[in-house]
């Protein structure tokens, strides 16, 4: 008697679009965003890992997606192209209904242990600026610009935040269901709005009394920053 033989599976591509907001407006290097306290905020970059990429079939069984990529928010110098989103390629997986998206801000613990030297030039952690042996690893995520206190037009000091280190990679995920099509590229939206990771209400950074984030794996604005990460991402 011949072994039965399941169906083939259909794959199907997926493109991943991430697109930066503040205070739900599109992102734009460089351009002036009210902050707390009559203070004005302008930001030169906001980039960061994503890793892990997964859809999720069911509470038991999900499909893995990429690997690793690198987002940059402070590429966009303008409404249109920041609307339109920073655009990757993340994989292929079998066509039908999904339960939901996921994938983690910044750099999973097994290639956080890696270096640039171990990779080819193009591969997403292969850029020296991108580690920082004082973090024991990869930036996961970086935020700077600068602060006009009080709104008067002249920016007063520069700010620079960066999160590292394996207990901060921050797991992000969705029940969004998601339906994935055949003969076409099915496109994953994740919205990411910079004030709510500054300001989520309760917490906020008081940037009169910090301005660039150490090295300590405990700093006060690295923990803040990752706390506030998940109620700034969305998934559509």
């Amino acid at each position: 008697m011949d072994d039965e033989v399941g169906p083939l599976l259909e794959f199907t591509d997926i493109e991943l679009i991430v697109k930066g907001r503040y205070d739900d407006a599109p992102l734009v290097k460089n351009r002036p965003y009210a902050y707390n306290n009559g203070a004005r905020l302008k930001f030169s970059d906001f980039n960061f890992y994503i890793s892990d990429l997964s859809t999720t079939v069911n509470a038991d069984e999900s499909f893995a997606l990429d690997e690793i990529e690198y987002v940059d928010l402070a590429l966009f110098q303008g409404e249109e192209t920041a609307e339109a989103g920073f655009k990757l390629n993340v994989g292929r997986a079998p066509i039908g209904e999904y339960r939901g998206f996921s994938f983690g801000v910044g750099v999973t613990p097994e290639l956080n242990r890696t270096v640039p030297d171990d990779y080819g030039v193009n591969h997403p952690l292969a850029a020296e600026n991108r580690y920082d042996a004082n973090l024991n690893g990869y930036k996961f995520l970086v935020i700077a610009g600068e602060v006009d206190y009080n709104s008067d037009g002249t920016y007063d000091e520069e700010f620079d935040f960066t999160i590292g280190y394996d207990q901060n990679f921050k797991t992000i995920s969705s029940t969004e269901q998601i339906m994935l099509l055949p003969d076409t590229t099915n496109k994953l939206i994740v919205e990411i709005d910079l004030m709510k990771v500054l300001d989520n209400g309760i917490r906020s950074i008081d940037f009169s009394t910090q301005l660039n984030t150490s090295h300590d794996p405990l700093d006060d604005i690295m923990l803040l920053l990752n706390s506030n990460m998940a109620g700034a991402i969305s998934v559509k």
